[in-house]
């Protein structure tokens, strides 16, 4: 060998722990990779009953329900059932929005009830508790959104004839999730569902919710400069865990992934808002164009840009409730709740 070609003394070396480092970066990496783009620690999310409940066991079944919620509960958010004493007609279960409570749901809730129908509006999982600042949301899990859901439908399917779901937001997702796999839900009405955060692009919603549910959680705030000051809703949290909203993404990729019922669905609405600032419309037609293949009819309402409404649409104690007239009004047509404005006026009389 030539001094040419004799290796320098003064060419830098890799220790063998920086070897070994380089390596473990590199299989973490693959292993996120692997995380993120196959379902292999995914939840089992279907969710066809055993058996449906005869209207005594549904009775016991919404007592149950209502019995887990525990001290740390606010009160207003314990969840409701209101059985009219006998089978009805029809059901319904009212699904509120993500770090919100079942008080979301409150008007219409009473509305239906006042019209004869039995009313499920059941607390989602680590929501609605005293402690607003609580790190719970970082518990859940799309395994408990589903069995959730399905408990609610369950017991609606017992007390009435028909069902309707209602949800607006990460309840608009598990509204989707009930219509795509339970043949027992005749009516889904999805309000704003959070199947994809509008400052996503719809093809990595998938592999982040995969890693928001995996990873280290982290807690945001809904306002950065309020914080926990953030006084409306009062009941609702101000801020979210990724691992929690990755949870609600789940769900929601499983609404339009495999569709398990059967039976058509007799009607599927989807309400969208061009001036919301939390949720991928895009992502919404994209699951609304997957379940209206298995509906016998469908409704597509938008609300318009000009008319300056916020995400929830519904919360008579939210930040957005100065226009809940405007979404009341159109509310009210599509849920057949004729007099939803009048009662929101005599809330606030």
């Amino acid at each position: 060998m030539t001094d040419a070609e004799a290796p320098s003394d003064d060419a830098p070396t890799v220790s063998p722990w920086k070897k070994v480092a380089l390596g473990g970066v590199v299989v973490l990496l693959a292993a996120l990779l692997v995380v993120a783009f196959t379902p292999l620690f995914d939840d089992d999310l279907s969710g066809e009953p055993e058996a449906m409940l005869t209207y005594d066991e549904a009775v016991t079944a919404a007592t149950a329900l209502e019995a887990r919620d525990g001290d740390d509960v606010a009160p207003e958010c314990r969840s409701r059932v209101v059985d009219q004493g006998e089978r009805t007609a029809k059901a319904v279960v009212l699904l509120h929005g993500f770090t919100n409570c079942p008080a979301q749901f409150e008007v219409i809730a009473e509305a239906y009830a006042d019209q004869g129908v039995s009313v499920v509006v059941p607390r989602l999982p680590h929501h609605g508790l005293s402690d607003r600042l609580t790190d719970d949301l970082s518990e859940l899990t799309p395994g408990e959104l589903v069995e959730l859901t399905g408990d609610a439908v369950d017991i609606a399917a017992g007390l009435g004839d028909e069902v309707t779901v209602v949800g607006l937001s990460a309840g608009g997702s598990l509204a989707a999730w009930a219509a795509a796999n339970r043949d027992d839900v005749d009516e889904a009405v999805l309000i704003a569902p959070l199947v994809a955060p509008k400052v996503l692009p719809v093809p990595v919603v998938e592999p982040f919710a995969r890693l928001a549910r995996l990873g280290p959680d982290v807690h945001l705030w809904w306002d950065g400069d309020l914080k926990g000051d953030l006084a409306t809703p009062p009941y609702a949290y101000p801020r979210y865990s990724l691992r929690s909203l990755g949870a609600v993404l789940a769900v929601g990729r499983a609404a339009h992934g495999d569709i398990g019922r059967d039976e058509p669905l007799d009607r599927l609405v989807v309400v969208t808002n061009e001036n919301d600032g939390a949720v991928s419309n895009a992502a919404v037609g994209i699951l609304a164009s997957a379940l209206v293949q298995v509906a016998d009819a469908e409704t597509i309402y938008v609300f318009p840009e000009d008319l300056g409404l916020g995400h929830d649409v519904v919360d008579p104690e939210g930040e957005d409730k100065d226009g809940l007239p405007e979404s009341y009004a159109v509310l009210g047509d599509l849920l057949d709740l004729p007099d939803l404005v009048d009662r929101l006026d005599d809330r606030e009389g």
